[in-house]
């Protein structure tokens, strides 16, 4: 539950300053919303790539790990390879989640998608460091990944089905 309050009180924050650092685009046709979501896209592409060249250069000093196995003996690379994992499945549902949003958001507060994407680099920055001191101390970096892209994806479908 606190976890829960922590991340409605970040997005709240986030969506309340999100303008000071990036404003909505100066169009308002399909192809500039677009563009400005898929802008945005970067942070979930770094925190991916940041992911992948850990693992990749892990795989070179850990015994036995060059052959790809996907059950390493080696805690840490076991641990890049689930982040990797759980950042892959939430940047697919961010890029449907804020390109949607681009197309249904008022012009004004098109700066959502950016707070969203700031969240979304915080949490992977938590997600990775909870998982290095305990399996459980991921769970607010993923809060924070998750849970604004889970509303903004209902968000959607109640839209859409209305």
């Amino acid at each position: 539950a606190l976890q829960v309050v922590i991340v409605a009180l970040a997005c709240g924050v986030a969506y309340q300053y999100g303008p000071a650092f990036a404003a909505p685009p100066a169009g308002a046709d399909i192809a500039t919303r677009l563009a400005f979501a898929v802008h945005w896209l970067i942070v979930p592409g770094l925190a991916l790539l940041f992911g992948i060249a850990l693992t990749a250069n892990q795989r070179f000093f850990v015994a036995g790990a060059i052959d790809g196995t996907r059950a390493p003996e080696n805690r840490m690379l076991e641990i890049n390879l689930r982040y990797n994992q759980n950042t892959l499945e939430q940047t697919a549902l961010a890029a449907i989640a804020w390109t949607g949003l681009a197309l249904a958001l008022p012009a004004d507060r098109l700066t959502l998608i950016p707070a969203l994407a700031a969240l979304f680099g915080v949490g992977r920055i938590l997600f990775f460091a909870g998982y290095l001191i305990a399996p459980v101390g991921r769970a607010i970096g993923f809060g924070f990944s998750f849970y604004p892209t889970a509303v903004a994806l209902i968000w959607l479908a109640w839209r859409a089905f209305q």
